[in-house]
């Protein structure tokens, strides 16, 4: 299972050879929050706002020392002051792109396992805030990837998450659940091992575009779904148009990115 998550962003590829690979719970109990934190000494709740403008900035860089740093300080400004959950959110986002970018198969994995834990504490913190179930099941599909024992399990936490995630702020994360439901649709494997479905993919990712049109990813989704079903014209002039988006937002720190996996689809 692959994620690659970023600010705004998330692709999850599930592979069924993972998910038959047996069966062990995706959710466990997490750490304490002082633990996750490295044990470092507490910092105030008075310092939070500043802990969490430093993590942003140097997870802006999308440098992996940078982003370390930045995770790091999200942990602290989340185990500073556990009323607050944007130190919850910015953890696993940086430790779901640490996992996605490391070298080591040992490093991916400890990350993957961090973000989940990040996203299990922001959803006992908050079990109403939607971000929660977001990041949630980005997690659980990226420590399935590095752990195929859990993707079994996974499944329908994933798709749960998702679910929920989009009927309360479809608009999340740039139309985040209904790109990563079209995703999760389109690549995991059909009925009767899972729930895979490309027309339901088609439909969420039609659904990310209309929240979202000129969303790079958005797009790049859409072009894979209808692909998925067939529709290769239409799929290539999507994609066409997802790279042209992402070419005009060079300033963003993910754009080099979007741009290498679309052209990676078009036709050679």
């Amino acid at each position: 299972m692959k994620v690659a998550a970023t600010a705004g962003r998330i692709v999850l590829i599930l592979l069924p050879a993972a998910l038959l690979a047996g069966c062990v719970q995706a959710l466990k109990e997490p750490p304490p929050l002082f633990e996750l934190a490295g044990g470092a000494p507490a910092a105030t709740p008075e310092a939070v706002d500043d802990l969490l403008a430093e993590a942003e900035k140097l997870f802006f860089s999308r440098n992996p020392e940078a982003v370390a740093r930045a995770a790091h300080s999200f942990w602290r400004a989340a185990a500073a002051d556990p009323l607050r959950i944007e130190g919850l959110i910015g953890a696993a986002r940086a430790e779901l792109w640490i996992s996605q970018h490391a070298a080591g198969g040992e490093a991916r994995q400890s990350a993957a396992a961090t973000g989940v834990h990040a996203a299990q504490w922001c959803r006992r913190l908050a079990p109403a805030d939607p971000a929660c179930d977001y990041w949630l099941g980005a997690a659980l599909g990226l420590q399935a990837r590095e752990r195929a024992a859990t993707g079994l399990s996974a499944l329908p936490e994933i798709e749960a998450a998702f679910k929920k995630a989009a009927a309360a702020a479809p608009e999340l994360e740039e139309a985040g659940p209904d790109r990563a439901l079209a995703q999760f649709y389109l690549q995991a494997p059909g009925w009767p091992t899972g729930p895979g479905d490309p027309e339901l993919g088609l439909e969420h990712a039609r659904r990310a575009v209309a929240i979202r049109p000129d969303f790079p990813p958005n797009l790049s989704a859409l072009g894979d779904a209808l692909a998925a079903n067939g529709q290769q014209a239409e799929s290539e002039k999507t994609y066409r148009l997802a790279l042209d988006r992402a070419r005009t937002m060079s300033e963003h720190p993910d754009a080099a990115e979007w741009i290498e996996e679309i052209e990676a689809k078009l036709p050679r």
